[in-house]
C-alpha cells in the first residue's frame, strides 16, 4: 500500500455512498495529503480518470505550467474566450479561502451546490473502486466533470508543478503552455533553470501546439529544439496587441499577451476561425485580404463598431484574486500577492515602487516569508532596492502551513541589517501586521504582504472573511 493510500485510511473513514454536506465535503478533502508529485501519481490520476470514463480526454484542454503566472494566463485566457463566445473551464491548482475557488466556469467559481453534488459523486465512486487519491487529484477529476455538464468547449488546466510526474500529464492537450522558468523557483524539477524548463517542456506532445512566455532568448531558444526533437508546433511566443492599464501593463503585460497568444491559437488552429479582434485588426477583413478595406467595410465598422484589444483591456482587465490585489479602499491600502519566489517578489516589489510614483506613501512596510530553498542574498538585494526608492522597512516572519522548511525571522533580520536595511522579526503574521499598522499612516501609508498563498490567507482569516 503506497503513503497515500495509508494517510487516506488513517485520515478520513471510508463510508462509500454516504451524501456528505459542503462542509463535510470539505473537511475530507483537507484530510487527504493536499498533492503528490512522481509516478506513482500519475498511475494512480491514469486510474481515476478511467473511473470516471477518460473524462479528461473528453473535452478540448489547455495545460499551462511555468513556474510563475499561469492561473493570470488563465485567467487573461478565459475574458478572451468570453469575447469570443467560446465556453470555458478554468481549473486552478490552489486555493486561498475555499477549494471552490478552483473551479470556474466563464470565469465563475463553482457554487457550494454543484460543488457538493460533483465531490460527492467522485468521493463516493472512488471510494467504492477502492482507490486512493489526494485532494487536488479529486478536485481535478471534479473539476472536468463539471465542464463537461456545463458544455464547457475547452478547458484550462493550471499545471501544479510541471514536468512529465505531474498528474496534469495525465490530459491529451491540444495546447501546451509554459509561462516562464523563474530563478531559484523549485528543486523539485532540476538544479538548474535549464534542467526545470527542459522537464516542463517534455509533457509536450507530438502534433500539439507548444507557446511559452520565457524571457531569456538563450533558454527559450533550447526549448524550442526540445519541442521540435518531440514533434510538437513551436508557435511564436508573444503578440504584442495592446496595453494593459497602468500599473499593470509593467506587471504584467507580458503575460496578457500569452493570454492572447493562446486563445488565438485556440480559435483558429483548434476551431479554425478567424477572429479579427484576436488579430488585433480595427476592420474586419477575411484571411488573405490584402490592400486598404473597401467604403462598404468601413461603413460596415462605423455601424456595427469591433471592439478593439486596447478597449477591451481598458473595460476588462481585472486580476485574480491574491495576484498583486490591492485593497484600496482598506486603511491603510494592503497589496496581497502569492509570491513565492525571488522571481515573482522582484516583480511584487516593482508593482509597489510604481503604487509609490503614483501617489507619494506616508510610510511603508514589507511583511515577507521566505522559503529555505531561495537565495537569500539576491532577495535580501531586491528589497534593500525597493527600500531606497519607497522607505520603509521589511518585517519577517515565518511561513506556516507549507510543505516546506522557511527562514526563521531572525535569520533573515540579521542578514537584512547587515546591509543596512531596517528589518524587524516577528514570530506570526498576526503580531506582524498589527506592527505595521502602527508604523504607516492610517490614510496615505501601505503594507504589502507576500511569501505564500498561506500568507494572504492568513490575512483574510484575521479579517475574518471565509469566501470570497
Amino acid at each position: 500500500m503506497n503513503n497515500v493510500s495509508t494517510k487516506v485510511n488513517k485520515a478520513v473513514a471510508s463510508q462509500p455512498g454516504r451524501v456528505r454536506s459542503y462542509h463535510e465535503v470539505v473537511e475530507y478533502l483537507d484530510a487527504l495529503p493536499a498533492r503528490e508529485f512522481g509516478p506513482q501519481a500519475i498511475a494512480r490520476m491514469a486510474k481515476l480518470n478511467e473511473l470516471f470514463d477518460a473524462v479528461a480526454h473528453k473535452i478540448n484542454t489547455l495545460l499551462v505550467g511555468g513556474t510563475n503566472g499561469k492561473s493570470l494566463a488563465i485567467n487573461f485566457a478565459v475574458k478572451l474566450f468570453g469575447e469570443e463566445n467560446v465556453a470555458s473551464c478554468a481549473l486552478y491548482s490552489t486555493h486561498f479561502l475555499t477549494y471552490n475557488e478552483r473551479i470556474a466556469f466563464n470565469g465563475e467559481s463553482i457554487a457550494n451546490k454543484a460543488f457538493t453534488d460533483v465531490m460527492n459523486h467522485v468521493i463516493n465512486e472512488v471510494e467504492l473502486a477502492q482507490l486512493s487519491a489526494t485532494a487536488h487529484e479529486l478536485v481535478l477529476i471534479g473539476g472536468f466533470l463539471h465542464a463537461v455538464e456545463h458544455k464547457s468547449e475547452v478547458v484550462l488546466v493550471e499545471v501544479a508543478l510541471g514536468g512529465k510526474n505531474d498528474v496534469s500529464a495525465v490530459c491529451k492537450p491540444c495546447i501546451t503552455v509554459v509561462t516562464r522558468v523563474a530563478d531559484d523557483a523549485t528543486h523539485t524539477l532540476g538544479d538548474t533553470e535549464d534542467a526545470i524548463a527542459a522537464e516542463l517542456v517534455s509533457v509536450a506532445r507530438p502534433g500539439v501546439y507548444f507557446v511559452s512566455a520565457e524571457q531569456s532568448k538563450i533558454r527559450l531558444q533550447r526549448m524550442k529544439v526540445l519541442v521540435e526533437e518531440i514533434g510538437a508546433k513551436w508557435a511564436m511566443p508573444i503578440r504584442k496587441l495592446a496595453p494593459l492599464p497602468y500599473i499593470y501593463e509593467q506587471l504584467y503585460g507580458r503575460t496578457a499577451s500569452l493570454g492572447e497568444r493562446i486563445t488565438q491559437l485556440y480559435v483558429e488552429e483548434v476551431l479554425k476561425r478567424f477572429s479579427p479582434f484576436l488579430r488585433g485588426n480595427l476592420l474586419a477583413t477575411q484571411e488573405g485580404q490584402r490592400g486598404r478595406p473597401t467604403l462598404e467595410a468601413k461603413r460596415n465598422a462605423e455601424i456595427n463598431p469591433i471592439k478593439s484589444m486596447k478597449n477591451f483591456w481598458k473595460n476588462q482587465f481585472s486580476l485574480l484574486r491574491g495576484r498583486f490585489e490591492v485593497l484600496d479602499k482598506e486603511k491603510p491600502v494592503i497589496v496581497l500577492d502569492n509570491a513565492s519566489n525571488v522571481d515573482a517578489f522582484t516583480n511584487v516589489f516593482l508593482g509597489t515602487r510604481l503604487l509609490h510614483y503614483q501617489r507619494v506613501l506616508k510610510g511603508f512596510v514589507l511583511i515577507i516569508g521566505v522559503a529555505r530553498s531561495l537565495d537569500s542574498d539576491e532577495l535580501l538585494k531586491a528589497i534593500r532596492y525597493l527600500l531606497k526608492k519607497v522607505p520603509g522597512e521589511v518585517i519577517f516572519i515565518p511561513l506556516e502551513n507549507v510543505p516546506y522548511e522557511s527562514y526563521k525571522p531572525e535569520e533573515l533580520m540579521v542578514m537584512a541589517r547587515e546591509l543596512n536595511i531596517r528589518a524587524r522579526a516577528c514570530q506570526s503574521f498576526e503580531q506582524a501586521f498589527t506592527a505595521a499598522k502602527e508604523l504607516v499612516d492610517s490614510r496615505e501609508g501601505l503594507i504589502t504582504i507576500c511569501g505564500s498563498p498561506a500568507l494572504v490567507s492568513e490575512y483574510w482569516r484575521i479579517r475574518e472573511v471565509k469566501k470570497f
